[in-house]
């Protein structure tokens, strides 16, 4: 065991530093032990969400290796008797109250950053929860055709705390945990998901994001026009379409499907837009 073991449960309530965190995470790979109790943590929550939501008890699948941490499936099985009345007690309650489930308003303004004054990403995503505008201000670095490369959390310096994953994940809400996983800059992680989420718009415009990010501007727009012919007026994927086309010089056609966001009178959205068609025009000429 070294001084990450012990940290477990600080990093899956989000309670480490960033750069804490960050250690955490590089040790987790290489610690089966760590791997297995942060498995079981995961599972726990969902055993208490079920627990809430129908009384039933279901003992976690994986069980960790090794002594590093404390296992929690065995913790359950060696203490059924007390949890099992617990879960029917809480299934008993929810007769009379409502139930407790985890819902929306449970979400920690920190999963979708909506603590933040700015947001970090261009792109939009297809989430309502992390389409909220804010002013954009890119982060100086790196640049790809123009485009800022930055992991949209890096100037906040926030860690995104898995509970709240564990808990979307419960629901397959799919599009919550890309759009988590997209504004804090864990790209790869957004990428897994997408790559079980079942097709739709929403995951085509949510693609398009990750292209963009990527540089593959060609690609976002192969995976947009597809859902404008279906949906012209969707705002997001006009936006990210706008976005690509710029990048790949086509500023006069970037600027008409600025101009259609703007003409769609989102609050925030629409004026940013505005500005952005107003800057391509005289570029297009």
């Amino acid at each position: 065991m070294n001084a990450h073991c012990t940290r477990l449960h600080l990093f899956m309530d989000g309670e480490l530093s960033e750069s804490d965190a960050e250690g955490f995470r590089n040790h987790l790979p290489r610690c089966a032990a760590c791997e297995g109790g942060l498995r079981d943590l995961l599972q726990l929550e969902l055993l208490a969400a079920r627990a809430l939501s129908t009384g039933a008890v279901e003992a976690p699948a994986a069980k960790p290796e090794g002594n590093n941490v404390v296992a929690l499936s065995s913790w359950v099985r060696r203490n059924a008797r007390v949890v099992a009345p617990l879960a029917m007690a809480a299934s008993l309650c929810a007769v009379f109250v409502p139930r407790m489930m985890p819902s929306d308003a449970d979400v920690p303004a920190v999963v979708f950053l909506e603590n933040q004054d700015a947001r970090r990403l261009e792109a939009r995503l297809s989430d309502p929860r992390a389409d909220k505008h804010r002013p954009y201000s890119p982060m100086r670095g790196p640049r790809h055709g123009g485009a800022e490369l930055a992991d949209p959390a890096e100037a906040g310096k926030v860690t995104l705390p898995l509970r709240p994953l564990a808990r979307m994940e419960e629901r397959k809400d799919f599009r919550g945990i890309v759009a988590a996983y997209v504004l804090h800059g864990q790209w790869q992680q957004a990428q897994a998901v997408l790559a079980r989420e079942p097709a739709s718009l929403a995951r085509d415009i949510d693609l398009s994001v990750v292209a963009l990010q990527d540089s593959r501007y060609q690609d976002a727009l192969n995976l947009l026009d597809p859902v404008l012919r279906t949906d012209p007026r969707n705002p997001q994927a006009l936006w990210n379409r706008a976005i690509a086309l710029r990048e790949l010089g086509q500023k006069e056609s970037a600027a008409r499907d600025f101009e259609q966001v703007a003409a769609l009178g989102e609050p925030g959205w629409s004026d940013e837009a505005r500005k952005l068609a107003g800057e391509l025009r005289p570029a297009a000429r």
